[in-house]
């Protein structure tokens, strides 16, 4: 997984997944295009979050700050951020891939979100989506764990919804 790649050792974490029915063809690529904007959830917890409104897709997650660390075309898509703010407020990552992996001191914060598709049989697949974050020292990780405790509820709520989202797209491509 390209997930390990990129930051295999982490502080704290969030897994969700889904099931979805369906030929594999094109799934992956019809996910990374899975349009957000009519999830009023969706919307109400960016606008709360103060993610700009141009973020709907997945493509769209550098508009947060995030990079696109990686791919694995039909497999996984991840995304990356390093910032020194432990509540991410305004965040321009401005690292390549390899810098990400490299970068590792104790003034910063490392995190990562991926998007994952894999086939349990011809018709059944599992979208998956992890997030995952490093801090790079005890002062930044105590202060990132309170700001996860009153995130968190709100995050698993974005990643559960995006995950419906996704479902309820690809059973019904005209929504």
């Amino acid at each position: 997984m390209l997930i390990d790649k990129y930051l295999s050792a982490y502080h704290f974490n969030e897994l969700h997944s889904i099931e979805i029915n369906g030929f594999g063809d094109g799934i992956y690529q019809r996910m990374l295009q899975c349009d957000f904007r009519n999830s009023h959830l969706i919307n109400l917890l960016f606008r709360l979050r103060g993610i700009p409104k141009g973020v709907y897709s997945l493509e769209h997650l550098t508009r947060m700050g995030f990079i696109k660390l990686d791919e694995d075309p039909g497999k996984e898509i991840l995304f990356g951020m390093v910032t020194d703010h432990p509540m991410f407020n305004n965040c321009r990552s401005n690292v390549s891939s390899n810098e990400f992996i490299q970068k590792a001191d104790n003034t910063i914060i490392k995190a990562v979100i991926n998007f994952k598709l894999q086939d349990t049989n011809n018709l059944q697949h599992i979208i998956s989506t992890e997030t995952r974050v490093w801090c790079g020292s005890e002062a930044l990780k105590l202060k990132f764990k309170y700001y996860w405790f009153f995130i968190k509820p709100f995050s698993q709520l974005i990643r559960k919804s995006m995950l419906k989202q996704m479902k309820l797209q690809l059973h019904n491509p005209q929504n």
